[in-house]
């Protein structure tokens, strides 16, 4: 019987390959089902690793379609223990030091603070020599948890937990290492930030690439989790920080569909500044710093109440509470 999986295995693994792989005419996309069947098995041990590695490079050139990223993240899920968490908040890009600290991490803190539920997750690449906020968790106050069980522990008497990628798919950190090793970002990069751990009903992606920041809405579409809201944007870095300086366009998944919001800038030079950072950020970046987290908060808030002007109004109601509590 063993034998017999296998050899569907290959056959499934040699089938995606060949499906993505052919000429520039004869190659497609995988189906969602294709998707889903061919991660199931190399999740089951069916498939190596270096075929898989193959199927998603090959995939990455062409660029991922909403559909394989949603197949890849359904096989994940199936095995992912729903947590119970408001707000699921992905964090794996990290920061250029140039973009300052990972104030996203803040954000998430003071809204814990505010009575929300909410899980991080991420994975800390330390060739990348970025900011992460996994190295900062100290600081914020903000536990790490070392399995589920634990983060949902952390997350009933405390609202906020980081929970590590290898605590809770460490086959997916696996892959994410692939990148330093065949020198090419694959489309688990995509992957995790959907993976939900804590099953919440409210999500936030930041991504850098143009096209990602639909291609994120898209997939939590194709999913089809139920009473579940995304907003999606270009991140700080790629990281999940929005930032106040750019105007964009921001994308939000509901059940009803994937709906985008043209949003101009929110940067206030006149903003309320605490007597110092958790973070250790330089006296000289602190507006910076108040307007991120202001923002970061608002996008949050934004999946839960479909107003951007009630929920910056939130947010900075937040804010402000936070820095009467840092006064000097």
């Amino acid at each position: 019987m063993a034998v017999q999986r296998n050899e569907v295995a290959m056959s499934t693994i040699l089938e995606c390959i060949r499906t993505v792989g052919r000429g520039e005419r004869g190659r497609k996309p995988l189906t969602f089902d294709q998707a889903y069947q061919v991660m199931d098995e190399y999740l089951n041990g069916e498939v190596g690793d270096d075929q898989m590695a193959m199927l998603l490079m090959l995939i990455r050139v062409q660029n991922e379609t909403n559909a394989e990223i949603g197949g890849f993240v359904k096989a994940f899920q199936s095995r992912v223990p729903a947590i119970g968490a408001e707000i699921d908040w992905p964090c794996y890009a990290g920061k250029r030091a140039a973009a300052g600290k990972p104030w996203h991490l803040l954000a998430a803190r003071i809204m814990a603070d505010n009575g929300h539920k909410i899980l991080m997750h991420g994975y800390n690449d330390k060739p990348a020599s970025r900011e992460h906020a996994q190295d900062y968790l100290t600081a914020c106050q903000v536990p790490l948890a070392s399995d589920a069980d634990h983060a949902e522990l952390l997350l009933q008497t405390g609202n906020i937990a980081y929970l590590p990628l290898s605590a809770f798919a460490p086959q997916a950190e696996l892959m994410m290492s692939w990148k330093n090793r065949y020198g090419l970002r694959t489309p688990i990069n995509t992957v995790v930030r959907a993976l939900n751990p804590g099953g919440a009903e409210i999500g936030l992606r930041g991504s850098f690439h143009p096209g990602f920041q639909q291609l994120h809405a898209e997939v939590e579409h194709v999913i089809g989790k139920t009473a579940h809201a995304v907003v999606s944007f270009k991140g700080q870095s790629g990281e999940s920080e929005y930032n106040p300086k750019v105007s964009q366009t921001v994308w939000l998944s509901q059940t009803d569909g994937v709906h985008s919001y043209y949003w101009p800038e929110q940067y206030l030079s006149d903003i309320a500044l605490p007597a110092d950072c958790p973070l250790g950020t330089a006296e000289e970046d602190k507006v910076q710093m108040a307007n991120s987290v202001v923002a970061t908060m608002t996008a949050v808030l934004f999946a839960k109440t479909l107003d951007r002007e009630q929920a910056m109004a939130t947010a900075y109601q937040y804010w402000q509470h936070y820095v009467t509590q840092h006064a000097v």
